[in-house]
C-alpha cells in the first residue's frame, strides 16, 4: 500500500511539473492565450531619455498593418501607416514572446541589474481578441544579460517592421 501511494505521488508530481513546463513553452507562440483568445495587436512606445533619443509609438495588428507616430527626435514626425504582411506581426510576436506577461498583468523589466538612469523606456502592450492586455515596462538602462537582450530585441523592431527610416538614427 505504501509503495502504491509513493508511486501515485511521484506520478502526480511529474504530471504537474510537465503541465507547468507545457504552459510556459506554449506562451512564446501566437497561439490562443489561457482565455482562448490569441494576441491580435501589439503596441509599443519608446519614451524619452536625457538627450536626443527618438520618442515614438508603434501599433501593429495581426493583419499586418503598422501605424507609426513620431513624436520627437525621429526622422518622420507625425503619423505614418504601412501595410505589411501578417508574417511581420507573427515575427514580432515571437521575438518578444519570452518577455510577454500573462494577460491582465503589468510587469517591470525582469532582473534589471545595474541601471544607467538616462536611457529610453519602453512600454509594450499585447492585446488579445477579448480585449485583455498584458503590459511590459522596460528600462533600457537595465544592464543584466536578460535586460540587454530585451533592449536589443526592442531596438531591432523598426527594422523588422520596415520603418527604420521613419525612426532615424
Amino acid at each position: 500500500m505504501r509503495r502504491q501511494s509513493v508511486s501515485f505521488l511521484t506520478l502526480a508530481l511529474a504530471a504537474s511539473l510537465t503541465a507547468g513546463c507545457a504552459q510556459q513553452s506554449a506562451r512564446p507562440t501566437s497561439e490562443p492565450t489561457a482565455s482562448g483568445s490569441r494576441v491580435t495587436e501589439i503596441r509599443y512606445r519608446v519614451g524619452p531619455c536625457h538627450g536626443t533619443c527618438p520618442v515614438y509609438q508603434v501599433e501593429l495588428d495581426d493583419a499586418g498593418t503598422t501605424r507609426f507616430v513620431g513624436e520627437q527626435f525621429t526622422a518622420i514626425e507625425g503619423e505614418r501607416v504601412r501595410a505589411n504582411d501578417p508574417e511581420r506581426f507573427t515575427r514580432v510576436l515571437d521575438r518578444l514572446a519570452a518577455w510577454q506577461p500573462a494577460m491582465g498583468m503589468t510587469v517591470e523589466t525582469p532582473t534589471c541589474g545595474p541601471r544607467a538612469t538616462d536611457m529610453s523606456h519602453y512600454i509594450v502592450t499585447w492585446t488579445n481578441g477579448d480585449g485583455e492586455v498584458a503590459v511590459l515596462k522596460h528600462d533600457s538602462g537595465c544592464r543584466s544579460a536578460d535586460a540587454r537582450l530585451l533592449t536589443e530585441r526592442l531596438r531591432s523592431l523598426p527594422q523588422a517592421l520596415g520603418i527604420e527610416a521613419w525612426v532615424g538614427r
